[in-house]
């Protein structure tokens, strides 16, 4: 006999089906109603796309950039029915896209590769520019920057 689990369980999909990747922490955001169709995404630094799955299935009006072409071009592949230049390869701080296009900024394990002070400066400001006001800003990351100066 099944167990409960299994006889609600859609043998065709699983959850990592329909979220891919996704980053946990916005998963979370996404279940608790603070990420909703209508939204336009911005993924600051995309990669290939982990973060993007559901919510280019979903229909969300989704743009990113990332400094990799390659990983550009397979987001692109995510989302053929966007348009193309709704994917750019170039670097976040010296990204092309307008100033508050976005209702929510992704920025996930993307600042930590500053390469120093000023290069995370310039990430961060291209990252907030592209942010609507009163917009929501998802950020996760691991630095040291600022931290070497810090005695234990």
């Amino acid at each position: 006999m099944p167990s409960v689990v299994e006889s609600f369980r859609d043998p065709v999909s699983t959850i990592h089906d329909q979220f891919g990747d996704i980053d946990i922490y916005l998963f979370d955001q996404i279940l608790r109603g603070r990420i909703n169709p209508g939204m336009r995404v911005f993924d600051a630094g995309c990669g290939g796309g982990r973060n993007l799955t559901y919510l280019i299935r979903e229909g969300y009006d989704v743009s990113a950039v990332d400094a990799d072409p390659r990983a550009v071009e397979r987001v692109r592949r995510l989302a053929p029915h966007l348009p193309p230049d709704h994917f750019r390869a170039e670097p976040i701080e010296s990204t092309t896209f307008a100033d508050a296009v976005a209702d929510v900024v992704i920025s996930s394990a993307v600042l930590h590769f500053a390469r120093d002070h000023a290069h995370f400066d310039a990430m961060l400001h291209g990252t907030w520019r592209v942010l609507k006001p009163g917009g929501l800003l998802f950020c996760r990351l691991a630095s040291s920057i600022g931290m070497a100066e810090r005695t234990p």
